[in-house]
């Protein structure tokens, strides 16, 4: 019997003018709204520990994105660009206003690429271990592509995909195995092809469609966040002298409006290892 994936709060259904069809939860009232964008084939709840406090001071939307959790999935260009574009619809279609864009890891490259395009949409940005501040050098993108089959490795299966969120905690997190069981469930609905190539396509885009070089282009605030046990950024094959602090130094050094934190004893799912502390660092640079 295949398990029943339910979400934390009611899912809603909006069709973007692309023909696809966004599925999200939306929470809370008041003058700010969160928008939050999960990472590397991941689903909305992930953000169930923000949604649940934030959304009493603010509106909390966070949704899945297309190809992904229970959002259309089809032959799209999937990748960074393509994932930032439909959230720029979204928001367009919702008539957001007051938008802070909360993005983790893969998330937060979405949200860097929408803060470089569309500035005078978005108040903010909010960081949670997010790719985009590492850089990659063609040759570390060729090396990347070719070590175990780009794709093939972190969300292809079952087993890797117990062995990517597993990697993404450094603490045994009840919500570590809530994760698991409903990524695995989800693969079993889906088709198992497509699924390895959207992964695969959305890990090429982070290595082709790079924001890194364009951080100082900023022009609104940015808040960082990291966990100091993250396992999986920066990259321990391709960057093994460099470090989490170091990332950090880049962006300060970049982002012209920045506020950083490195969080104690969390990995790279911060916002859940430390919910208390990120809900804390968001809601207080949202309403300071």
């Amino acid at each position: 019997m295949i398990k029943t994936i339910t979400y934390p709060y009611p899912v809603k259904q909006l069709q973007l003018p692309n023909d696809i069809s966004i599925a999200y939860m939306d929470e809370g009232k008041g003058a700010q709204t969160f928008v939050f964008i999960h990472g590397l084939a991941n689903y909305s709840p992930v953000w169930k520990l923000q949604i649940s406090e934030l959304g009493k001071h603010a509106r909390c939307i966070a949704l899945d994105l297309p190809g992904n959790g229970l959002s259309s999935q089809g032959d799209y260009p999937y990748g960074v660009f393509f994932y930032a574009e439909c959230v720029k619809l979204f928001c367009d279609e919702l008539n957001l206003e007051h938008v802070t864009l909360v993005g983790h890891s893969m998330g937060g490259q979405i949200a860097i690429m929408l803060g470089l395009r569309y500035s005078s949409q978005f108040d903010r940005l909010v960081l949670l271990a997010p790719a985009g501040i590492e850089h990659f050098s063609s040759m570390d993108a060729l090396l990347m592509q070719n070590m175990l089959g780009v794709g093939e490795f972190l969300y292809s299966d079952e087993l890797h995909i117990q062995q990517a969120v597993s990697d993404s905690f450094y603490t045994s997190h009840a919500e570590k195995n809530n994760i698991i069981s409903d990524l695995k469930a989800m693969l079993k609905q889906t088709n198992v092809k497509h699924w390895r190539q959207m992964s695969k396509a959305s890990i090429n885009s982070m290595l082709n469609e790079q924001v890194s070089g364009f951080l100082s282009e900023l022009t609104i605030p940015v808040t960082l966040i990291f966990g100091d046990k993250d396992a999986l950024i920066p990259n321990k094959l391709l960057h093994p002298g460099q470090s989490i602090a170091t990332l950090i130094k880049h962006a300060a050094a970049m982002i012209p409006d920045v506020k950083t934190y490195l969080l104690k004893n969390a990995g790279h799912f911060v916002q859940i290892e430390k919910a208390a502390e990120v809900n804390n660092i968001i809601i207080n640079k949202a309403t300071a």
